[in-house]
Parts: structure tokens; C-alpha cells; sequence
């Protein structure tokens, strides 16, 4: 099992199957949920709160990106009323 398949496995646990691993890698690489059914689209909202920032850097590596375009995800993400996540942004300082 890869970084990508843990990941969807945490995100779509409370919530059922509504989320695959070439979606959370497509928004990984592309910073857009807005092409995502709602329910995926709301799986991977949670992201950033739910799953370690080391984790979702190596889910952006397994999904052939880098942690700067897993930050636009973030950042656009926190236009759409995502809390700020200081683990995450701390783990962005030490890393970009």
C-alpha cells in the first residue's frame, strides 16, 4: 500500500469510499477540487487536518509533484474556509 492509498484510506474511513487515490493525486498535482464530486471534494478538504504533513509530502512525491504544488492545494484550500493548519505550515517553512 502506497502513501496515496493510506491517505484515502484515513480520509474516506468515517465516510465510505467516496474518494481514490488518483483523485487526492490529481488535486495533489493540480491544487483543484472543483472537477471532484462533492463527496471527494470534502474528503480531501480534511486532508491538511487529518493526515501527517511527512505523509502528505510523500503522497505528493508518489503522485509525481513536490510539497510546493501540495501548498497551492492548501492555500486554496483555506480560501474555501479551511482552518489554518500549523503543523502543515510549520512543516512548509522547514521543507520550501
Amino acid at each position: 500500500m502506497g502513501m496515496l492509498d493510506l491517505a484515502v484510506t484515513h480520509l474516506n474511513a468515517s465516510i465510505g469510499p467516496v474518494l481514490s487515490s488518483e483523485q487526492l493525486a490529481n488535486a495533489l498535482r493540480t491544487g483543484v477540487i472543483a472537477t471532484l464530486p462533492d463527496l471527494a471534494a470534502g474528503a480531501v478538504s480534511y486532508l491538511f487536518v487529518e493526515i501527517e504533513p511527512r505523509v502528505i509530502a510523500l503522497c505528493a512525491i508518489e503522485a509525481g509533484t513536490d510539497i510546493h504544488h501540495a501548498n497551492c492545494l492548501y492555500e486554496r484550500l483555506l480560501k474555501d474556509l479551511l482552518p489554518r493548519v500549523s503543523g502543515w505550515e510549520e512543516y512548509v517553512n522547514q521543507h520550501l
